[in-house]
């Protein structure tokens, strides 16, 4: 309910003192969302930031009346405005009274219970011409006013009587000069500044002021007291705030012309000041203690696009959104408030429930791989848990504990371990204590040696922390992720594990529904992610947010909230700043800064507020750049501190308190901590406990590069040196940060030859040599400690540079450790052309056999990664004859087979109980071999069959010969593999098979698991053992496999499982998504400008797959490429390769695509196809399709066209799977061969056989979990029953066969 009661009444009650009595009218007024304005204004609390400016000591109730003043004094001119419109009384020249008793406050009364509540909802007022003496709406408005804020105290009539002086004087003047510009105020106070600016300069001042004295105009005017010091003489308690607005409202006038320079000229003017008040009480109405110039945690005018990114929130926050990774890109120059605007909004949506992570590059490091940064930002994200457990409550507990579970599942311990190196809270998140003997222990064994390992163990830390994300988001708990890369350094290659990552995140619906990826970046198109390729991504939304420099409105919002004065007050100022600043919020506090310091920009303590001259600010000289004013700022500063700021900036954006001060001395630096803080005090450098930081990146910049290059060569070398030399004195806690950040300094002295210049400095050989292995173990641990391989790159180079001349000579071993170690670097980044170069180099360099067989590795590892099979394989040739291990000159399919036989008859006494004791491979000479054909693809046994099976051999007959070592088991899986295919007995290669994983058990080396589990498990053991079995050993070698790195082999064996899964029954919506996954995960990580046959080929399954479904292509088309272009790029691959496998596969693709749509003579001839390249045996997983349905395609033909030789065709193909079933595996075989059967009975005539053959099939299929050919069996029984009479009961077996058909 509402109630109306008088002013006169309301002012003492206590629903004036009430805080939340103006809420309702505040909602109403506000332009923006609620949640926008309190970002925008920094008005929440975070781990208890303070984001309010202090205010004098006030009572509650003072407060808080002054507030519901404010509320009732906007309403009241609400209601003034809209009575003068409709009454005339608008007319400037019009004089009308505002009567105080006329005004009546309407309150909404609510009662809840017990409790009432009450609230200002409308005030009223009655205007009347004005009798006797003549008053302005503005000075009659001005008394109630004063009225209103001092609680109804009386006017005395002294005050009165001056005040209505004061309005006459001014009404006189301005209807006598017509300009009020030129008031005796305006010109005392002009006068003043004058005074202060002069005052700075030499000589000159007493002419000017003279001059200004004698104006005869200024001369003959008196002063008479100002209404604003009459107001604040009476009413002492006021805020000064209130007694500037009440003297501004008495002197205002509704003509459009102030009569002094603060005063009203419309009565909107009067409501937005007020509504400044009612919104920001503590910046404009109560009195501040501290008169600094602060513009607070606030944003200004970016309301819009805090309300664009909020709103993206929102939508993930309430689930409503598009379901879609939602990634952000803002851009922006330099200083225009990129990172705080992020920052802001990450910092108020952590109070809703959200966690903000941020990651960040600092120009200084060395390094700033994404992945590394990314590392950084989840450290932060587990410290944050740690947190939350600590201070949390249920639901947060909760959280912890589900995200626990989650990373425990998806990573295991010994993920959990590797991660932990890098991400050293996630451990005791998960409660998985490592010592410190396991933790030397495994970094010992996690030094890597070989460009193979180390390219695997990227790939593994990639793959963990792609699964670290995916377990703590499926969680739900939503997450903005902020990559600031504003610091990035100009020419930094961005790494393609940011993209890998946000394009994993986007493929899975339980991650990229609860994360907010933003990135700040500059202001050009190639700065910041290349995000075409993720925007193309059909479940990603990728918009843009350009953060420009500051309209004059914003920059005069910001001016007004950090002078605390209106902004119609602060426009003349804000006008001059922003044309002298371009509106760069850095330039413009630093500019004001240098405004105060020169005077120009004074706090009048009698006025309580900022005050100026704007005929005086615009002489104050300014720099045509941001880095000119910083630069003049900095020059200003004492010497000592600007020395001390000079080696702060070497250290980058961020400073070790206990780090710097062992500088103390250096160079005649000294009172560093104290130097330090002077530079806080200049608002060039922040501080957090013993961090400090500098303010922005370009102070950091700045202040760095005052110090000419060569001289800051020297100065970063003697702070590395004096670090490492007073590293006994340095705080336990800091001596692992302490000889990093000394190395970094020391490269950074080394010369880069700008402007032509060597900038060389003078190192004796013994200094070089020990620098040259501190960046040998420091590369080396940043590949094992964080697989942070362009941190080690720069370490290696680094190293190599510093090596002496007589290096390879005095220190080989030094030398070549760092060479061949920066080849593996070059290998992992793919830097194949550098690659090439070095190792050809170091070739020559080689002493030994053993090293030039490493560079040889990498030379053979880089040529298949780049697809150079051909010259791959004769460098592997090359050698083994050097090992002495040559492999046969003539590699053809007779040879094969002859050696094959040979060593079959040698492995086949052999039991999976003998290898696990048969004796290990001790001889380096053997080792070595057997690593370098254990670097051999998986993928050479499809597209060079005959070379693989002889390396097989070779591996073999090593092993057998010289004992036993890891790449054993893959020896034996290939062989298998190649005895199947080549002799096909399947029998032996099933049992070489299992001594394969019986040495792979024995040794557990998981980076060989896929290279062994993909013959084994997706070739050989489908001969005996269940097809889902098989499967599942195909499922746990990819994790693991996974889990290991070796990503190239993880995409054939997920081909191969794909497949199994498609004859297993697998339900094709699943099997769908899992092959679009594997497609988009190939094309995320192509290495080359063109993709290759495995890609084309396991796209064409994709496309097979829709075949059976009955989708379009049109989604698969947009993502990919169309199926015409896929099958056309197959075909020109094995016309430029002749690699059988590739044409084989894609005969298998339109033969299943034939037959699913039953277009039986097609599909037969595309079976002929495909069995004129293989060998028409059941060797792999497609050659089990292709025989049983062009079985089934026989006895349909035979029966409906009569076709000579169609029932020898379904006959052929019914004994090989009759075969199968009674000498390999019944599983999987014998409802296929039954079906046949029954066909074959049907087809001769046979009825009462068919019919129990068709059952017996269908019984089969169903037992042994083969729902797609129990769909099939009952639609052939149908059509069976149909044909032969039964009409209603071949219906009914179809509409059965229909149901599998759709659960399938």
């Amino acid at each position: 309910m509402t109630e109306t009661i008088s002013l006169s009444q309301w002012m003492p009650s206590k629903w004036a003192t009430v805080e939340t009595a103006g809420d309702n009218v505040k909602k109403r007024v506000s332009t923006w969302p609620q949640k926008v304005s309190d970002v925008a204004k920094g008005e929440f609390n975070v781990n208890g930031d303070n984001n309010t400016i202090q205010e004098t000591t006030s009572t509650a109730d003072d407060k808080a009346y002054h507030q519901n003043a404010v509320v009732v004094a906007y309403l009241l001119v609400q209601h003034i405005m809209g009575a003068a419109q409709s009454t005339g009384y608008g007319n400037g020249s019009t004089k009308i009274n505002v009567d105080p008793n006329s005004i009546k406050v309407i309150l909404r009364v609510e009662e809840e219970g017990a409790s009432q509540s009450c609230s200002v909802d409308s005030v009223s007022v009655v205007l009347e011409s004005s009798t006797g003496t003549q008053r302005s709406i503005f000075y009659s408005l001005g008394e109630v006013l004063l009225i209103l804020f001092s609680r109804h105290e009386t006017i005395t009539p002294q005050c009165r009587t001056t005040l209505l002086s004061r309005q006459e004087s001014l009404n006189e003047r301005h209807e006598g000069a017509n300009c009020a510009a030129d008031t005796f105020d305006s010109f005392q106070d002009t006068m003043q500044r004058a005074l202060l600016f002069l005052d700075l300069e030499e000589g000159g001042g007493d002419t000017m002021m003279d001059d200004l004295y004698n104006l005869p105009e200024k001369r003959e005017r008196t002063m008479t007291p100002s209404t604003f010091s009459t107001i604040c003489a009476n009413y002492p308690t006021l805020p000064m705030s209130v007694c500037r607005l009440i003297a501004d409202v008495m002197e205002g006038t509704n003509g459009g012309v102030a009569l002094t320079k603060t005063s009203f000229t419309s009565l909107e003017e009067v409501l937005e000041d007020l509504k400044r008040m009612m919104f920001e009480p503590n910046v404009f109405l109560h009195n501040p203690s501290d008169p600094k110039i602060d513009f607070g945690s606030r944003l200004y005018g970016r309301e819009e696009e805090i309300s664009t990114i909020l709103s993206v929130v929102d939508g993930i926050s309430s689930g409503q959104g598009s379901g879609a990774l939602e990634i952000i890109s803002v851009h922006g120059y330099s200083g225009s408030g990129k990172s705080f605007l992020v920052n802001q909004i990450g910092r108020y949506i952590s109070t809703k429930g959200w966690i903000f992570l941020e990651g960040k590059f600092d120009r200084m490091k060395q390094s700033n791989a994404p992945i590394s940064v990314m590392m950084s930002a989840f450290e932060n994200y587990f410290v944050t848990l740690e947190s939350i457990k600590c201070w949390g409550g249920s639901d947060d507990l909760s959280y912890c504990y589900k995200v626990a579970t989650k990373i425990t599942e998806a990573l295991g311990p010994d993920g959990i371990d590797s991660l932990s190196r890098f991400i050293p809270s996630l451990n005791r998140l998960v409660g998985i204590e490592v010592t410190d003997n396991d933790r030397d222990g495994n970094h010992q064994s996690n030094i890597v040696r070989t460009g193979e390992e180390s390219t695997m163990y990227e790939q593994r830390i990639e793959y963990l922390l792609c699964a670290l994300v995916d377990a703590i988001l499926s969680v739900g708990r939503p997450i903005l992720l902020l990559y600031d890369a504003n610091t990035k350094c100009e020419g930094l290659v961005e790494s393609e594990f940011l993209q890998k990552l946000l394009k994993h995140i986007a493929d899975r619906a339980s991650s990229r529904e609860h994360l907010l990826f933003i990135e700040c970046c500059g202001k050009k198109e190639s700065e910041g992610l290349d995000t075409s390729t993720i925007a193309s991504h059909d479940s990603v939304n990728v918009s843009r947010i350009d953060i420009g420099e500051f309209s004059k409105p914003a920059l005069n919002d910001a001016i007004s909230y950090a002078l605390r004065l209106p902004p119609r007050v602060t426009a003349p100022l804000s006008e001059i700043i922003h044309i002298k600043t371009m509106g760069n919020i850095l330039f413009v506090i630093q500019f004001m800064k240098s405004l105060e310091k020169s005077k120009m920009l004074t706090y009048n303590l009698s006025e309580r507020q900022w005050v100026w001259d704007t005929d005086i600010v615009p002489l104050q000289r300014i720099s045509d750049s941001v880095a000119g004013l910083l630069m003049s700022k900095l020059l200003n500063l004492n010497k000592s501190v600007l020395d001390c700021l000079i080696m702060a900036s070497c250290f980058g954006s961020q400073i070790n308190m206990p780090i710097m001060e062992l500088l103390d001395g250096l160079r005649g630096v000294t009172n560093i901590g104290k130097n330090l803080v002077i530079g806080v005090e200049e608002g060039i450098l922040e501080k957090a406990g013993p961090l400090y930081m500098f303010s922005h990146n370009s102070l950091q910049r700045t202040v760095y590069e005052i110090t000419p290059q060569n001289i800051r060569n020297q100065l970063h070398l003697d702070i590395g040196s004096t670090l490492i030399s007073k590293s006994a004195s340095a705080p336990q806690e800091v001596i692992e940060e302490l000889f990093s950040v000394a190395l970094s300094h020391i490269n950074k002295s080394l010369p880069n030859g700008e402007n032509g210049q060597s900038n060389e400095i003078n190192l004796s050989p013994s200094q070089r040599g020990v620098f040259a292995k501190l960046n040998l173990k420091a590369g080396q641990k940043a590949i094992s400690n964080s697989a942070d391989f362009a941190l080690a790159k720069f370490h290696l180079n680094a190293g190599m540079a510093f090596l002496p001349e007589q290096c390879w000579h005095d220190q080989y071993d030094l030398a070549f450790n760092l060479h061949i170690e920066y080849a593996n670097v070059l290998l992992v980044q793919r830097e194949y052309e550098e690659l090439d170069t070095h190792c050809k180099v170091l070739l020559l360099k080689a002493r030994c056999v053993e090293d030039q067989i490493k560079i040889h590795e990498l030379l053979i590892a880089y040529l298949f990664r780049s697809g150079k099979f051909p010259e791959a394989l004769e460098h592997v040739r090359s050698v083994l004859d050097t090992l002495g291990f040559p492999l046969p000159t003539t590699v053809d399919k007779d040879t094969v087979r002859a050696v094959l036989e040979a060593l079959r008859n040698a492995a086949s006494g052999f039991t999976p109980e003998q290898m696990r004791t048969f004796p290990l491979m001790t001889e380096e000479v053997p080792k070595q071999a057997m690593k370098i054909m254990g670097s051999v693809p998986i993928l050479l046994t499809f597209s060079s069959p005959t070379f693989a099976a002889m390396i097989a051999c070779q591996m073999t007959q090593l092993s057998i010969q010289h004992g036993l070592c890891a790449e054993s088991a893959v020896a034996f899986g290939n062989l298998g593999f190649a005895i199947n295919s080549v002799l096909q007995d399947f029998n032996c290669g099933y049992a070489m098979g299992n001594l394969g994983l019986a040495i792979f058990q024995r040794f557990k080396s998981n980076t060989l698991i896929l290279k062994t589990y993909v013959p084994i498990f997706g070739f050989l053991k489908s001969w005996k053992e269940p097809l889902q079995s098989c499967s599942e050993g195909l499922c746990y070698a990819v994790h693991e496999g996974s889990l290991a790195g070796d990503r190239g082999s993880v995409f054939l064996a997920k081909a191969v499982l794909n497949r199994h899964l498609l004859v297993n029954g697998c339900k094709l919506s699943e099997l769908r998504m899992k092959q679009e996954s594997l497609c988009r995960e190939m094309m995320y990580n192509k290495r080359e400008k063109k993709f290759g046959a495995f890609f084309y080929q396991s796209l064409g399954d994709l496309y097979t797959i829709l075949s059976l479904i009955g989708e379009p292509d049109d989604r698969v088309a947009s993502i990919f490429i169309s199926r015409e272009e896929c099958e056309k790029a197959l075909l020109e691959i094995y016309s430029s390769t002749k690699n059988t496998s590739v044409l084989q596969l894609f005969y298998y693709h339109r033969f299943i695509q034939s037959f699913a749509v039953r277009d039986f003579e097609t599909a037969l001839n595309y079976c002929e196809e495909y069995d004129k390249l293989g060998s028409g045996i059941i060797s792999r997983i497609t050659d089990v399709a292709t025989v049983f349905f062009s079985g089934v395609i026989g006895f349909v033909l035979a029966r409906k066209t009569k076709q000579d030789g169609m029932l020898d065709i379904g006959e052929h193909r019914r004994m090989q799977l009759q075969m199968w079933a009674d000498h390999g595996s019944k599983w999987n075989a014998e409802n296929k061969a039954l079906l046949l059967q029954a066909e074959k009975y049907y087809t001769t005539g046979n009825l009462d056989q068919a019919k129990a053959s068709y059952e017996a099939s269908v019984k089969s299929a169903r037992e042994h979990k083969f729902i797609n050919e129990e769909a099939l069996a009952y639609e052939l029984y149908g059509i069976f029953r149909v044909e032969t009479g039964h009409l209603e009961n071949g219906k009914e077996l179809l509409r059965k066969a229909q149901s599998l058909y759709a659960e399938w």
